[in-house]
């Protein structure tokens, strides 16, 4: 029994210089704290950027008059004429 104890100390004696302290996980706490701040400060910039470009693509140009003395081109129009009948080869006519 008490080789069996000796043997559970040597493995806690092992296991506690591995185990996190306070100042570890203090740390842990301000580096997980300064992350999340700074993805949320990201967050806000690009979808700040996303949306001045969104408005900026959907804003409508205003059309602007057209200097005096100048027309207006037409548009140019194509008519396509229609399918021509089909033709069949002619028939004899019986006599």
């Amino acid at each position: 029994m008490e080789n069996d104890w000796k043997e559970f100390a040597a493995r806690i004696d092992a296991i506690m210089p591995t185990l996190a302290t306070k100042a570890d996980m203090e740390a842990l706490r301000a580096d997980v704290a300064r992350w999340t701040l700074a993805t949320i400060i990201g967050l806000f910039i690009g979808f700040g950027g996303l949306f001045v470009g969104i408005t900026n693509t959907l804003k409508q140009e205003k059309a602007q008059p057209a200097p005096a003395g100048l027309q207006t081109v037409q548009p140019i129009v194509i008519y396509v004429p229609a399918a021509a009948p089909e033709l069949r080869p002619e028939q004899p006519q019986k006599k």
